[in-house]
């Protein structure tokens, strides 16, 4: 079988294989697209229609909520009339003629306002009722079976699906409406005026409301029983006890498609937020997909324009795409060979397949420049190797003098212990605690408390040099010492401020180190007592500082001593340039240096831009 397919494959030519394939092509790509175009048009049936069911249910119940709250609100006048407020306060010690007037006063809404009422009731808490006096009363105790006497007091308007009444003969179906009512007096809850109306106005609405032919809408509570429907005799009724129980209204987010009497049905179905009733409408299918019936005849004459051009095209098309296929397998068969000179023959114009030799020559151009770069890299990364190789040398060889600096400071302190000389003791080991401290890595972060104990280190020599005469105080709040900042940023100013506030003094001065926050920012300030900065220096300074701070990622102060100038640029480096260092001096009082970081315990060397 295999080898009877091979026959027949190589014995006929392209353009008679390319024919056949592109009318099988194109006769699965018919019935492809006809299943999909049915299965997407039904669906988009679906979508429209829940979309024209919404709109329309969305109308339908906004007329009823603006019915039933008119209702309500005209109820307002009967709810502050003297004698139903007299009635609900002190309703048992009324006379047959008091309860006559304020029938009357009922009646009378009833007369000018709503001709559909047919029932109107007070009720309150303690058991009474009150009817309109034009009510046939079969027996005194008949109110008690109208679901509106067991509905309870609720402080709120609410509405009683669907039923029927029993006050009066015939098959009346009614609506209830349930409006408390308070004191005009100190708003206290007297009871509720109840409201049994027909459905004539819900009725006329949905009339007016047009959905498709044989398209209809109906309600059904919460209970699933039937608020309303076209068909009278199923109002109040439970859904499952008419044809409505087949229907499935569990969907609330789209349209569905349902067998119901006998046809394809949409069904879509909207809850109300207001009454909690379930708006459903119900369109057969046939009426909103007219349109499908005639798919079969248009995939027939769509198969058969389509086979007419694939014969007319197929000997043009072959001929046209089988020769600079050729060309170009031709090239790339010199390439497999490793000939990397070779190029495709291209021509101006939009064709895909000179498109396609464009792109193999620049793939070939490419593939020669990744070579070289290649092999170039290869070179870069031995002088890398290199280069680290010299780097570690030179890191190991560093390493050796801040050792002998700690070793030869160490036998310094331990001789002078041995000759009882503190004030040396003192001095060598805050000397080597420091340059132990300074000897690390200088661009890590440390917290607050760390930088301020390694700065008493260095406070305690300046003390030994100036006994007696010079000052230092902190002033850090302990909630601020867990803050990580750069290492080594409050030392170069504290040096600077020994160097030219304490030392030209003969050591009679102070020095001060707060801490403060100042919204998102840490400020730490460095203070002196000494002669201050002149005019002029202190604007060269102020220059400096600004030329850092809009080229410090140049690199400013990487050549910089641990001065201000150096402080500054990593600061700014680090953080960003809202950061940094300020300066204030009073010529004859004073300086104070202020450097703002950001005020976190958790980042560490983040770059806030």
């Amino acid at each position: 079988m295999r080898k009877l397919l091979a026959n027949i494959h190589f014995r006929y030519s392209i353009k008679t294989k390319l024919t056949v394939a592109f009318l099988l092509v194109g006769l699965l790509t018919i019935l492809i697209m006809g299943l999909l175009s049915y299965t997407y048009y039904s669906a988009g049936i679906k979508r429209d229609f829940y979309r024209i069911s919404q709109e329309a249910t969305l109308r339908l119940n906004h007329h009823i909520e603006f019915y039933l709250y008119q209702l309500a609100k005209s109820t307002s006048s009967v709810a502050k009339d003297d004698l139903v407020q007299m009635w609900l306060l002190h309703g048992h010690g009324f006379s047959l003629e008091q309860k006559v007037e304020v029938q009357n006063v009922l009646r009378r809404y009833v007369a000018l306002n709503y001709p559909e009422i047919i029932g109107m009731f007070l009720l309150t808490p303690d058991g009474r009722t009150l009817a309109m006096s034009n009510l046939s009363v079969i027996r005194d105790d008949v109110f008690n079976e109208e679901p509106w006497s067991h509905n309870g007091f609720q402080e709120k308007v609410s509405v009683i699906s669907t039923h029927t009444v029993k006050y009066t003969s015939g098959d009346v179906r009614v609506l209830s409406l349930e409006t408390p009512i308070y004191s005009i007096a100190n708003m206290d809850y007297l009871g509720k005026l109840v409201i049994d109306f027909h459905l004539e106005e819900i009725r006329r609405t949905f009339e007016k409301a047009d959905l498709a032919p044989e398209g209809r809408f109906f309600i059904v509570s919460d209970q699933d029983t039937i608020v309303y429907y076209p068909e009278y005799s199923w109002l109040g009724v439970p859904r499952s006890q008419t044809k409505l129980g087949k229907l499935n209204l569990s969907d609330n987010e789209s349209a569905s498609i349902q067998q119901w009497e006998g046809k394809k049905t949409l069904v879509a179905a909207t809850k109300s937020e207001t009454t909690g009733w379930t708006f459903v409408s119900v369109v057969p299918f046939d009426e909103m997909a007219s349109a499908t019936k005639n798919t079969p005849n248009a995939m027939l004459i769509a198969f058969v324009i389509i086979g007419l051009c694939i014969v007319l095209a197929v000997p043009f098309l072959s001929r046209a795409f089988v020769q600079p296929i050729l060309h170009l397998r031709q090239v790339m068969s010199s390439v497999e060979r490793g000939d990397l000179t070779v190029r495709a023959t291209q021509v101006s114009g939009h064709d895909e397949f000179q498109y396609l030799n464009r792109s193999f020559n620049t793939m070939i151009e490419r593939i020669n420049e990744l070579l070289q770069t290649v092999s170039s890299l290869k070179l870069r990364e031995v002088s890398l190797q290199l280069r680290e190789k010299e780097a570690l040398v030179k890191a190991l060889q560093n390493q050796i003098n801040p050792h002998f600096l700690y070793n030869s400071l160490d036998i310094i302190k331990s001789m002078a212990y041995l000759e009882d000389m503190p004030e040396i003791v003192t001095m060598a080991r805050g000397l080597a605690d420091f340059y132990r401290y300074t000897a690390q890595d200088t661009n890590a972060f440390v917290k607050l408390e760390e930088e301020l104990n390694q700065l008493k280190h260095y406070l305690s020599i300046v003390h030994i040099r100036f006994p007696g005469a010079f000052r230092s105080q902190f002033s850090v709040n302990d909630k601020f010492m867990q803050c990580r900042i750069p290492k080594l940023i409050i030392q170069p100013i504290v040096e600077n401020a020994v160097k030219y506030a304490i030392e030209p003094k003969a050591g009679k001065g102070s020095i001060i180190v707060n801490a403060f926050d100042s919204g998102p920012y840490l400020v730490i300030e460095v203070a002196d007592n000494g002669p201050g900065i002149l005019p002029d220096r202190l604007e060269q300074i102020h220059a400096t500082l600004a030329q850092i701070t809009e080229n410090g990622q140049r690199g400013y102060g990487a050549h910089q001593s641990l001065g201000m100038a150096n402080v500054h640029a990593r600061i700014v480096l680090q953080y960003g340039r809202e950061y940094g260092l300020s300066l204030d001096s009073f010529e004859g009082r004073g300086t104070v240096v202020s450097i703002r970081l950001p005020l976190s315990k958790e980042t560490e060397g983040r770059l806030i831009s």
